[in-house]
């Protein structure tokens, strides 16, 4: 007998999630501490049952008073919550909970914990030595190992949705073009930044395994060298351009950081036109394991 995929909720008040409504207190000021490209993220505190309060992101999805705008922003919130609820790994960022009184327009704010630290890039810039790179990218791939385990694919993964904990690990976080396999309900086209994706996903094709294991490479490319991929073409509609009609990858850089010999195989081998001949990312970790950078 054939197993039916189970759907996702069309609902809020279907989700399954901790409602942390008057437990969570913004910080003073009506401007958010950042912004990014969907949402607006704020910084509070949540009080937990023992009266400790712990640092938390706030993240209010950007909308207009306008009911398809909030119809699809909805929509995008429970797909986040959905994927995001059921996820316990050192290198995921942890969700806390919804707080309707703290969102815009019905739809509720995401409560995480508060990364001091900030997005891997401008980790980097206070710590750029070479083992920092390599620990951080042998910690992307286990998160990543960590969502294709549980057939979850991330579908964005690109250095501003990689935030580092205060004791310096990596955290995969947004999970806004997510999908869980074997779920239906996910039906929205996920585009996300173009630089970091592969032919197929830029001419319409959905995400999966191997789309994801193509933006690990292309990713850790930055994160090891500090170069943005195509950083000399400022155009997207240039990139995918690039990306689709002329194969185009990311160089070995002119001034690669010593090792990067010993990563490159890696990367091409991540990020091959055809799909199928792309690693799975148990061997991406297991010969990420297996490199050790001299000194």
């Amino acid at each position: 007998m054939q197993a039916h995929a189970t759907r996702i909720p069309t609902q809020i008040d279907q989700l399954p999630y901790n409602d942390l409504k008057g437990h969570v207190g913004q910080d003073k000021g009506v401007h958010a501490n950042h912004s990014g490209g969907h949402a607006d993220i704020f910084i509070g505190y949540l009080t937990n049952t023992n009266n400790t309060k712990v640092k938390v992101a706030i993240k209010v999805l950007r909308m207009t008073n306008d009911e398809e705008a909030v119809a699809n922003v909805t929509k995008y919130l429970i797909r986040e919550t959905v994927v995001w609820h059921r996820l316990n790994h050192p290198n995921i960022l942890k969700f806390f909970g919804l707080d309707s009184s703290l969102g815009r327009f019905g739809c509720p704010a995401l409560i995480s914990p508060y990364c001091d630290n900030g997005t891997v890039n401008n980790y980097l810039k206070k710590h750029p030595d070479i083992d920092t790179r390599l620990y951080i990218i042998k910690g992307v791939s286990e998160g990543l190992q960590y969502l294709h385990r549980q057939e979850v694919i991330h579908g964005d993964l690109k250095p501003s949705n990689i935030l580092i904990h205060d004791d310096g690990y990596p955290l995969l976080c947004d999970f806004g073009r997510s999908k869980i396999l074997a779920t239906s309900g996910f039906t929205t086209k996920p585009i996300g930044a173009c630089r970091y994706q592969p032919s197929e996903l830029l001419q319409g094709h959905g995400p999966n395994k191997t789309t994801d294991v193509y933006a690990f490479a292309v990713t850790s490319y930055e994160i090891w060298t500090g170069i943005q991929p195509f950083h000399e073409i400022h155009q997207d509609s240039s990139i995918i351009l690039s990306i689709v009609m002329k194969d185009a990858r990311p160089e070995f850089p002119e001034h690669a950081p010593l090792g990067t010999e010993a990563l490159w195989e890696l990367f091409e081998d991540c990020w091959k036109g055809t799909p199928e001949e792309r690693l799975d990312i148990e061997v991406v970790v297991r010969r990420l394991g297996a490199i050790n950078i001299p000194q």
